[in-house]
């Protein structure tokens, strides 16, 4: 592992349901935190594994469904136990 590996980034929450994947990334600005979503598609061709932001059929919309309700969880209860903490140093 190199230094670079090592100091990446690293998302605030990851989900894989069969083939989508579900990233999200905590960014903080000016002391407030927001989250950006990505879901991905991955695939095989040939022997190399790609990605893709397209999705085809009802399975995957259901899998992408899916992500993005663990996506929403995620940031309501990010976002709610920040403005909790937020709460308790102001009182």
């Amino acid at each position: 592992m190199t230094k670079e590996n090592r100091n990446a980034p690293t998302p605030a929450y990851e989900a894989r349901l069969n083939h989508i994947r579900l990233t999200i990334w905590e960014n903080v600005n000016k002391g407030s935190s927001y989250f950006n979503t990505v879901i991905t598609r991955r695939y095989k061709e040939g022997d190399e594994w790609k990605e893709s932001c397209t999705f085809s059929g009802l399975g995957d919309l259901a899998l992408v469904a899916e992500a993005v309700n663990l996506a929403r969880e995620f940031v309501r209860e990010r976002t709610l136990k920040s403005s909790d903490t937020n709460n308790d140093v102001e009182n």
